[in-house]
């Protein structure tokens, strides 16, 4: 199967290669600032890095699934600078749900996580058909809820003081985003996925 490679304004969204394993080494024994908002919870865990740097090496081994289940991400300039993925709550089909780690600090504030949020999203619109998709926060990450309000996510459940971060209680967010509000929000993907169709 051929690569994929997309392209929305500054952003490539490209599949994984080896050269990436050493980046994502580095973002979580280093360049660690990104878990303070993602997950702060997993970091705790000291099996957490080995069996997350196993399971991407193994996935590097596999056939590529005709529908992408993760993608990394690229600045224009080439640098390499995070990832997207797709996972199911709680293993139900119908509830398809988005993420996003733009982990490369000095690359964030410029909208770059907006653009590739996106992308992602037209092409998981595109690629599987989905009338709706979901994502999944914490009341503690504000970017994400940003993130999720720019893109035209509505709030779709919230379990109060569902995680302890830190000694304090967090809400755990699930939004939806239903994709006729998304192509109608953004026409020019439509356009470019209309196309990639064609």
């Amino acid at each position: 199967m051929e690569p994929l490679v997309l392209q929305y304004q500054d952003i490539i969204l490209r599949d994984r290669i080896p050269a990436d394993i050493p980046d994502h080494r580095r973002w979580l024994s280093t360049e660690t600032a990104w878990l303070e908002w993602d997950a702060p919870w997993e970091s705790n865990n000291p099996n957490f890095i080995s069996r997350y740097l196993e399971h991407m090496e193994r996935q590097l081994q596999e056939p590529l699934p005709a529908i992408r289940r993760t993608l990394e991400i690229c600045h224009r300039d080439g640098t390499h600078i995070g990832l997207v993925n797709v996972y199911y709550i709680d293993g139900d089909r119908e509830r398809l749900a988005v993420g996003i780690g733009l982990r490369e600090s000095s690359y964030w504030g410029k909208g770059l996580g907006t653009m590739a949020f996106r992308l992602w999203l037209a092409y998981l619109f595109a690629a599987t058909g989905n009338k709706g998709i979901y994502c999944q926060t914490w009341s503690g990450n504000i970017r994400m809820m940003k993130l999720a309000g720019k893109c035209c996510f509505s709030l779709w459940e919230r379990k109060k003081d569902f995680r302890q971060v830190k000694g304090q209680p967090f809400d755990a967010l699930t939004y939806v985003l239903r994709r006729e509000v998304f192509w109608a929000m953004h026409p020019d993907l439509a356009q470019t996925f209309q196309q990639r169709r064609a």
